[in-house]
């Protein structure tokens, strides 16, 4: 199916969206590797910038090497679509992992959230503007915390019991998390190489002793 959408930066939006109308375009072979997010109507597309995409496999490898490291089950789901109908939202996140919840969607392949848990943690890497703000929807689907990189800086909001995210200085998912080394090391991306960085990383992780 050809739509003929040209996508650009920071992104496209498409006003009174029907939601048949957002499946289509996001199950369109052309549009496989644009992000979207649709919310009640409001659908915008974006292509992830070289930068966006490097501070998102950062980030994803020092996520990575802390479950390993520490050995904990998790499964990494990427940038997975999660959709619901009848809350008429959708949006890909930049990284997610099943931590807590590992062993409930295990044997899935997909995943419904209208039966299913939410990932645990969610990565947003914000390097352009968008028109859509993808906390809410996040919080509409219950995702217990998000972290959200912007201007070099980490913000991990977690639902609370008001079912609204607060900011803290410390993941829940992943208790102990030095999130202030990878926050450092992260700004030396363009003084050091991926490898170097995340080997430096991965060493902070190692249990004491190890």
């Amino acid at each position: 199916m050809s739509v003929g959408i040209p996508i650009g930066e920071p992104g496209v939006v498409m006003h009174n969206t029907s939601w048949r109308h957002y499946v289509e375009l996001r199950d369109a072979d052309e549009y496989r590797n644009t992000r979207m997010t649709f919310d009640r109507g409001e659908l915008e597309l974006m292509s992830p910038t070289r930068l966006h995409e490097r501070l998102n496999f950062l980030i994803g490898h020092c996520i990575i090497a802390w479950l390993e490291e520490r050995q904990i089950p998790f499964q990494g789901c990427g940038s997975t679509t999660f959709r619901r109908e009848d809350l008429q939202c959708g949006l890909e996140p930049d990284n997610c992992y099943y931590i807590a919840n590992e062993s409930t969607v295990r044997e899935r392949d997909e995943v419904d959230l209208s039966i299913e848990p939410p990932p645990d943690l969610v990565v947003e890497v914000d390097v352009t503007s968008s028109s859509i703000d993808r906390i809410p929807i996040y919080q509409a689907l219950g995702v217990p915390e998000v972290w959200r990189w912007h201007n070099d800086t980490l913000y991990v909001l977690v639902l609370n019991a008001d079912r609204e995210y607060s900011v803290v200085s410390a993941s829940r998912s992943l208790c102990g998390f030095p999130i202030e080394r990878m926050v450092e090391l992260l700004k030396q991306r363009n003084s050091a190489d991926g490898l170097t960085l995340v080997r430096e990383f991965r060493a902070t992780c190692r249990p004491d002793g190890e």
